[in-house]
């Protein structure tokens, strides 16, 4: 059962978060389109879910939903509450709360979205049940179980203080008092309090990739469709089967996955090649920099991107199906203001970008390059003058833009 099925607990979550601070009207935003043009304007909603207005300097403006990438909130937050536990959603969102009790495979919460949430556990990742920076160990096994979860099995991950636990197997129930675990196969009963998480099994239930995600004021991440914006809230179809008006009074920002839009690290190259002159070859990176860490161009960062370094040729097959390439590129903050390199863009009939000579001095350059009917392109990082020392480079959100009418 995906996203846009049947909806629960409406009427409570509808309740609960329509009662917010009214500020729709002259509430600031910023837009970023697909190819990273950013506008600014005022807030003024959306009538069917598939677009949004807002009123800029130049006068109201309607965007297609299928064109942006973000959108954020500027003004005064509602206050946040600080909760004992986190909910991990099987989509990849969060939700902030505390647990309350549990119903069959299913867990009862109070969160951002309404006084009662219920949460089944196909729904879920994980639960993390306590937030002590005392319990190092316990966290780093939760972190890492969540990070690569089992097929078929649940993990259960204690917080004893002497010696932290390990168990495999299969989650039955979860209250406030306690649970019980299957492993071995025996049904045991726990204590909650000794419990620190619990991670679920990986691929009980295939789901479509949400188009959306709403980020909330306390770190919450709730992913859906958008139904519609009216005064005051966000409509939301939710992931976790419930409709959702989410007063604006709570949002800083809607993530939004267009289809137009691919990152071309979810592409396959059909040619990489790498050469070094002072040192020797360094291997091309997906969504990190060239050594391997969070990828930044002075202070700016970007969760996909490719990492590399000079001189680095990565060739794709496009087929002509895209308009547009855009990305941010630099030189990586691991040896600013060191590097100095020469980003290329060739397609098939030769070169069309060349950046000129780029170093660890610059700031971060957007670019967006003309794609229009080409078929085989090539991202090239050239040796610039100091051949090849420090030269990590970063193409930062490197994407495609599919031409209209294309999926």
């Amino acid at each position: 059962m995906g996203w846009r099925s049947r909806r629960l607990l409406v009427g409570v979550v509808t309740a609960s978060l329509a009662a917010g601070v009214s500020r729709a009207d002259g509430l600031s935003v910023v837009v970023v389109h697909i190819d990273g043009t950013r506008v600014s304007g005022q807030w003024r909603g959306s009538t069917d879910g598939t677009s949004i207005e807002i009123l800029t300097a130049e006068g109201s403006r309607l965007f297609s939903i299928d064109d942006l990438v973000s959108v954020s909130f500027y003004g005064a937050q509602s206050p946040v509450v600080s909760h004992a536990s986190v909910f991990y959603l099987a989509d990849g969102g969060r939700l902030g709360g505390d647990l309350l009790r549990g119903i069959g495979d299913a867990v009862v919460a109070r969160t951002r979205l309404a006084d009662e949430t219920m949460l089944r556990f196909d729904h879920l990742a994980g639960i993390r049940l306590v937030d002590d920076p005392e319990l190092k160990r316990a966290k780093e096994l939760f972190d890492a179980a969540l990070a690569d979860r089992l097929p078929g099995k649940d993990v259960l991950i204690t917080r004893e203080e002497e010696q932290v636990r390990v168990v495999r197997g299969r989650l039955e129930r979860l209250d406030t008092k306690e649970g019980t675990f299957a492993f071995g196969n025996r049904l045991r009963t726990f204590r909650t309090e000794r419990i620190y998480g619990v991670v679920f099994a990986a691929g009980a239930l295939e789901r479509v990739v949400p188009p959306l995600t709403v980020l909330l004021g306390d770190g919450s991440q709730v992913s859906g469709r958008l139904l519609g914006a009216r005064g005051d809230t966000l409509r939301v179809e939710t992931s976790i089967d419930a409709t959702v008006d989410f007063a604006l009074s709570n949002v800083v920002g809607l993530t939004l996955r267009s289809r137009r839009l691919v990152y071309l690290t979810d592409l396959t190259p059909v040619d990489e090649k790498t050469e070094g002159q002072l040192h020797r070859a360094w291997r091309v990176r997906k969504d990190r920099s060239v050594t391997g860490r969070a990828m930044s161009i002075a202070g700016r960062s970007f969760e996909r991107g490719l990492g590399v370094h000079s001189r680095t040729e990565i060739t794709y097959e496009l087929g002509g199906s895209y308009e547009a390439l855009a990305a941010t590129i630099g030189i990586d903050d691991a040896v600013r203001p060191r590097g100095d390199v020469v980003f290329r863009v060739l397609g098939d009939q030769g070169v069309l970008f060349d950046s000129g000579p780029v170093t660890g001095m610059d700031p971060p350059r957007d670019i967006v390059v003309d794609l229009a009917g080409v078929s085989r392109l090539t991202l090239l990082v050239d040796y610039g003058a100091g051949l090849d020392l420090s030269d990590h480079a970063d193409w930062g959100g490197v994407r495609l833009l599919k031409t209209r009418g294309k999926r």
